[in-house]
């Protein structure tokens, strides 16, 4: 049955050319934007290396003081009563902010108060944003750079290809020694092999090669950098400052998901605890720990409460997600009226030999299926071709889009809800069509 279907599908999409054409204009193109959108979202949101446990990681990367002043606000009320003007006045207390101050935080504070995270397995506190500038053969290279602890090479899973991470002890006892991703051993020794033990020097100093990793795939500023340093190699002010801004974030890693939970609480309780040094400028701290999508989504809209800013950024995609699937699904609708009100004989023929309703709406939406399928795979080699030249063009930075089963699958789930939303309207439409209204049509 299948296969006499899959036949039928075939010849009727050969019969009305023009139709079949704009069907397959329509999939096709909405398929490959939604396949490149998709590849897009897989990137930013799914799990890859360096951050394939991000849904067990809770990111700090702010600290916000304020200071908080009561204020008493008159309140004056006028009525006329007997044609004389009455006035009752009362007072409301409000809180002022004349004093707000929001950045990252500073390793003493860290270190003093967010050490041992109930419900973290391990914990690292990191400085992103430093930068060298370098000369080769008299050609200025500026380097991206991450001052991180030990802990930072556990939690975050970087594909290592030549030598080792630096460990505890090396931190401790401030070596010069770096980590690099294959493209700064590109552009800083020409190669992209065998770096290990070789010298890089930054700021008057040499630091010995011991590690060679993959280049991240990744623009996230806590992970995506040209050099990795032991965090006692920077300025030791930035190390001992009692101020609780600074330069440094924090992630912390649970055993599963469920736990980041209480990573969050335990954060926010601790930072409820913490005493102002200086109350007169700032007499309130607050603390709003995130996880990644949180954390992502704060990225793209600036929402203190980082929940909010999840639920309005994925309330915002979804619904234009759904605006894009919806507007081709409904023209595809009009269209697959037209093409299946031209069968109507046949449909009245096969009732009248007793055909199901069922059959003839199984068999309108499977070529409907086959239809979106065969628009399915000419998306697919278009959003190849896209995603090439995407990349080739550096659009996104050094961003590579790809496919992998992930995205397959996805694009495989669109496919078919396209198909049957496309589909079953019109089908179910013309399996009602009564017998004798079918076969006044005549167009066998």
């Amino acid at each position: 049955m299948i296969k006499n279907y899959f036949k039928l599908a075939i010849k009727v999409l050969g019969r009305r050319k023009f139709f079949t054409f704009i069907s397959l204009f329509g999939i096709s193109f909405t398929l490959m934007i939604l396949m490149v959108i998709t590849a897009f979202l897989d990137h930013e949101l799914g799990k890859h290396a360096p951050m394939s446990d991000r849904d067990k990681m809770v990111f700090l990367d702010r600290l916000v003081t304020t200071l908080e002043v009561i204020d008493t606000v008159p309140m004056v009320d006028s009525s006329l009563i007997d044609g004389v003007m009455r006035y009752d006045t009362t007072y409301d207390y409000v809180d002022r902010r004349p004093s707000y101050s929001s950045s990252s935080l500073s390793y003493t504070f860290l270190n003093n108060h967010l050490k041992n995270i109930d419900g973290a397995e391990q914990e690292s506190f990191y400085q992103p944003g430093g930068s060298f500038d370098v000369f080769i053969n008299s050609n200025k290279l500026s380097l991206s750079a991450i001052y991180t602890d030990a802990p930072y090479w556990s939690i975050y899973d970087f594909r290592l290809k030549e030598g080792r991470f630096y460990q505890p002890q090396e931190v401790e006892n401030q070596e010069q020694v770096v980590v690099i991703p294959e493209k700064t051993a590109k552009s800083y020794f020409g190669k992209q092999e065998g770096v290990i033990g070789e010298l890089i020097r930054l700021d008057d100093k040499q630091y010995e090669v011991i590690g060679l990793i993959e280049t991240p795939n990744s623009h996230f500023p806590m992970v995506s950098s040209d050099i990795y340093l032991p965090l006692t190699n920077m300025n030791p002010r930035n190390l001992t400052s009692e101020d609780f801004h600074g330069g440094f974030e924090a992630v912390f890693l649970s055993q599963n998901t469920k736990n980041t939970a209480r990573i969050k609480d335990d954060i926010k309780a601790r930072g409820s605890r913490v005493k102002m040094p200086r109350p007169e400028e700032y007499n309130r701290l607050q603390i709003e720990p995130s996880t990644f999508t949180e954390a992502y989504s704060q990225s793209v809209i600036f929402e203190e409460d980082p929940a909010k800013s999840k639920r309005i950024v994925f309330s915002i995609l979804g619904g234009l997600l759904l605006l894009f699937i919806l507007l081709p699904t409904l023209n595809l609708i009009n269209v697959n009226i037209s093409r299946i009100m031209e069968r109507s004989a046949e449909i009245g023929v096969r009732k009248a030999f007793g055909a199901h309703s069922s059959t003839i709406l199984f068999q309108f939406v499977f070529e409907n299926v086959i239809l979106t399928f065969l628009g399915g795979i000419i998306g697919l080699l278009l959003a190849v071709v896209l995603l090439n030249i995407i990349n080739s063009s550096n659009a996104l930075g050094e961003i590579t889009l790809g496919f992998n089963i992930r995205v397959f699958i996805y694009s495989f789930l669109i496919c078919l809800v396209f198909g049957v939303l496309s589909g079953i309207i019109p089908a179910y439409r013309m399996s009602k069509l009564h017998i004798s209204n079918a076969l006044k049509q005549n167009q066998l």
